[in-house]
């Protein structure tokens, strides 16, 4: 076979790979992907459906909710660690109060856990309002602990003595004891009784 027939024999074979049309006097060769790059683009398609499934449905999959509440957990053991345990009276309450940073961890577990019945500044929604001087279930300072550790009013104020630790249930009590006198955006009408200033 000589050089002529080796060109000419060449030129056939890639004008049969060529593709059909043509534009502005250019043609495309037809080269298929391989086999092994479709089976990756079909692994990385299946696996984002398993990870969408997994990370929105699945109630053990880490959201970025679950890890901050982790972090706050242990940072809240680590501070407490070196308390002890805090007692529900008066001045424990009264100290508490006057920490800003015990203030900002439970205004956190406030606004996660109790904003939506009482509004995040306390002013209430369909829960009472947190900031006057009327009070439906509290007379002294400590009943806000036990109303938050037993629940009230037939169990539209829910117990929450098994979800949070004696500790975090005494400075609950102490930023709700602590949102008295403050000036919410949209304060519900008052409810209960007129109580004495706290001691």
């Amino acid at each position: 076979m000589n050089h002529a027939t080796t060109d000419a024999a060449t030129t056939q074979s890639l004008k049969d790979q060529l593709l059909d049309h043509e534009y502005d006097g250019i043609r495309e060769f037809d080269n298929p992907t391989p086999g092994w790059w479709h089976a990756i683009f079909l692994g990385t398609v299946l696996f984002s459906l398993l990870y969408w499934a997994i990370f929105s449905f699945s109630p053990m999959a880490p959201s970025p909710e679950k890890e901050v509440a982790r972090r706050q957990q242990a940072e809240v053991k680590k501070i407490f660690g070196s308390m002890g345990e805090l007692q529900n009276d008066a001045p424990t309450l009264k100290k508490m109060m006057a920490d800003d940073k015990f203030m900002g961890i439970a205004q956190g577990w406030f606004s996660g856990n109790c904003a939506s019945c009482h509004g995040a500044d306390g002013g209430g929604i369909n829960g009472v309002n947190l900031c006057d001087d009327n009070y439906k279930n509290v007379k002294k300072i400590e009943d806000i602990f036990n109303v938050i550790t037993n629940g009230a009013n037939v169990g539209a104020m829910p117990p929450q003595g098994t979800r949070y630790s004696q500790n975090e249930r005494v400075l609950l009590a102490a930023y709700v004891a602590h949102l008295r006198g403050s000036k919410p955006a949209t304060p519900k009408a008052a409810e209960g009784e007129v109580i004495a200033p706290w001691q």
